[in-house]
């Protein structure tokens, strides 16, 4: 077999336009060239006798070319071990005509691949791999049933009571599925299309932390694919006035922020929010750049003229600039006397004035709200005023507008109460101002057991997402994160009222979320519960997309040795369920592969190649089908999820 693969190789190269400048083959290239079933290409093919003989096939003194079968040889990386696409990582901003531009008005982000789907899973980052083998990218013919919605299994019931198996789904029901989330997100559609108030996503960043399932050479490209995929379909689930929120960090954010504008259409680009996510003491430091201690959290809206958004408020402390005190608020205005609120606390604390805290004078604001004011600027028309009518500036004058608006004038200024900038935070009344898109006041320290469970890294606090929650959202807003973790999305919606649908594939991960969403129902302490007194309660409804070649995925991924490998092949070959790529020629030619030449990753990729990603899980339509093995609880609880009246 490494024969034909080195003759092929030898052949592809006899025409320039396949051979890159370093003299590799460029893949694509040659794919492009076979899709279009190229002259030049198919004679020179037919120039070798053993390959023509392997990729046509003579019917009636005519040689028919089997594009099939040479376009799955082509995409073998173990037939072009060395060569790579002649896209590589081009990606940037294009003109219609593809061309790439530095400035235009008519920008989109140009990417290989953009319109196909890049089917992929999620991966332990405790298997610390250089590369995992399910990284397909799909094009749009070889796409039948990927889409359709999928079979429901393992359906429980969790509240205070424990566990129970239900068979009827209540759409009012908090929601955690186990799949792949791309196509769990396909299968919400037909009950929630349209319905989600938030979407709050921390998607995989693409650092070599993530080990992310992409090839080295794809990197970028295939990560902005596997998004793009993602976002397409949660467009449709958002309400006309919901909101999507991204967590990134600095490595993909510029290349996302072009896709969201494609996708979401630029007007309705909210913010983007930078989020001090980490101490500088502590951080590895780089010579040659600065300190990263920030995150960015994308927002944009599925229609900027309808959705609502509700100023956040972050906590400022002791304001300086509010220093005086009325002595006497209850005589008229113009009869008010003023102090410095210094002078009064220290009269009333019996202390110096420098020995005052900021802490005490907070305070002192806070019991005198009504009382503690500051002088702002005001307009020059207003001054005009006060020198036109000779008003003296010692002393308050009312003044009316012409909306009958009061406004107290003081020294050429506007008296402004402190009462103004006080807000309820976590149940105490504090001094705050608006939210920038800049916060620095959301604490990650101490988050490490929030909800009773642990998590190494990537655990969000759930500030985060109640100030979110808070922006954007109502009780009963329905809330869906994707990349569920450990759960923080799912806590706080319970905790402040709204509704939830979690998205979550790694064990480890939905098993850390399902103790975490236990502990809550039971009234867990931690994280923003105090704040909103939370005191347990709710339930949540857990299921899992009904896996069938995703089984052998799983298996392929697992295994350690060829024999375990040679075992897992006997089964596939008995199931059925390979690409309709593979024809029994082919069969026959990947059967023939000595596994003895290649590694057991080689191996591992050829497997999960073949496999047909229609059949990663079982489809709805096929669960009456004795093959798939589906029981009848399963099939009256997914009648059930879809039979939406």
């Amino acid at each position: 077999m490494n024969k034909i693969f080195e003759t092929l190789e030898n052949l592809l190269k006899k025409d320039e336009r396949f051979v890159s400048q370093d003299g590799k083959v460029m893949r694509n290239a040659v794919y492009e060239a076979s899709n279009k079933m190229d002259e030049k290409l198919l004679s020179l093919l037919m120039s070798d006798e053993k390959i023509k003989e392997i990729f046509f096939k003579k019917v009636n003194d005519i040689y028919v070319y089997d594009k099939q079968k040479f376009n799955f040889v082509i995409n073998n990386r173990q037939m072009l071990p060395n060569s790579y696409t002649r896209y590589r990582q081009d990606i940037g901003l294009t003109n219609s005509k593809d061309d790439y531009i530095s400035a235009t008005n008519d920008v989109v982000l140009s990417f290989p691949f953009k319109d196909c789907v890049l089917e992929f899973d999620s991966t332990d980052p405790d298997q610390k791999r250089e590369e995992i083998f399910y990284n397909e990218i799909l094009a749009h013919d070889e796409i039948d049933h990927l889409f359709s919605n999928k079979v429901l299994t393992n359906a429980k019931l969790i509240d205070k009571e424990g566990e129970k198996e239900i068979k009827e789904f209540d759409e009012d029901s908090n929601l955690l599925i186990k799949g792949n989330n791309l196509l769990a997100l396909h299968s919400l559609l037909t009950r929630y299309k349209g319905k989600v108030k938030l979407m709050y996503w921390d998607i995989l960043y693409n650092t070599e932390s993530d080990y992310v399932p992409y090839a080295d050479s794809f990197k970028h490209s295939s990560w902005l694919v596997m998004i793009k995929n993602r976002l397409e379909v949660a467009k449709q689930l958002l309400r006309d006035d919901g909101v999507i929120c991204l967590q990134c960090d600095y490595n993909e954010m510029s290349y996302l922020k072009v896709l969201c504008d494609e996708i979401f259409d630029r007007d309705n680009y909210v913010s983007m929010v930078t989020v001090k996510t980490s101490s500088e003491s502590g951080v590895k430091v780089n010579a040659k750049k600065p300190i990263k201690v920030s995150e960015y959290i994308l927002i944009y809206s599925k229609n900027k003229d309808r959705y609502n958004y509700k100023h956040a408020r972050i906590i400022t402390g002791y304001d300086e600039n509010y220093k005086y005190y009325v002595v006497n608020e209850k005589e008229l205005v113009d009869k008010w006397k003023f102090r410095n609120i210094r002078d009064v606390l220290s009269e009333e604390l019996n202390k110096a004035k420098r020995d005052l805290s900021n802490d005490e004078l907070r305070k002192f604001q806070i019991e005198n709200k009504n009382k503690v004011f500051s002088v702002r600027d005001i307009s020059d028309g207003l001054k005009r005023f006060i020198k036109e009518k000779n008003i003296n500036k010692d002393k308050v004058y009312k003044y009316i507008t012409s909306t009958g608006k009061e406004t107290l004038l003081y020294k050429n200024g506007e008296i402004v109460f402190i009462n103004k900038k006080i807000s309820l935070i976590d149940g105490k009344e504090e001094i705050t101002k608006i939210a920038s898109d800049i916060w620095i006041d959301v604490s990650w320290d101490g988050i490490a057991n929030e909800g009773g469970i642990k998590l190494k890294n990537g655990k969000k606090p759930e500030r985060l997402l109640q100030r979110l929650l808070s922006m954007f959202t109502n009780e009963n807003d329905l809330v869906l994160d994707v990349y569920f973790g450990t759960g923080t999305t799912g806590a706080v919606a319970m905790k402040m009222g709204r509704r939830f649908i979690g998205i979550e594939q790694l064990d480890s991960h939905i098993e850390l979320a399902k103790t975490r969403l236990k502990n809550v129902i039971n009234g867990d302490e931690t994280g923003i519960s105090k704040a909103v007194d939370w005191k347990g309660g709710n339930s949540f409804v857990y299921c899992e997309l009904k896996k069938l070649n995703e089984n052998y995925i799983e298996s392929i991924r697992k295994a350690n040795t060829m024999a375990e490998l040679n075992i897992i092949w006997e089964k596939i070959g008995e199931t059925g369920f390979i690409s309709c790529c593979i024809n029994n020629e082919l069969n026959e030619i990947i059967k023939s592969i000595d596994y003895r030449e290649l590694d057991i990753d080689s191996v591992k990729k050829i497997l999960i190649e073949i496999l047909d990603k229609n059949q990663l899980y079982v489809n709805y339509e096929d669960i009456l089908d004795v093959d798939f093995k589906v029981s009848d609880e399963d099939k009256k609880f997914t009648e059930s999820f879809y039979n939406v009246k």
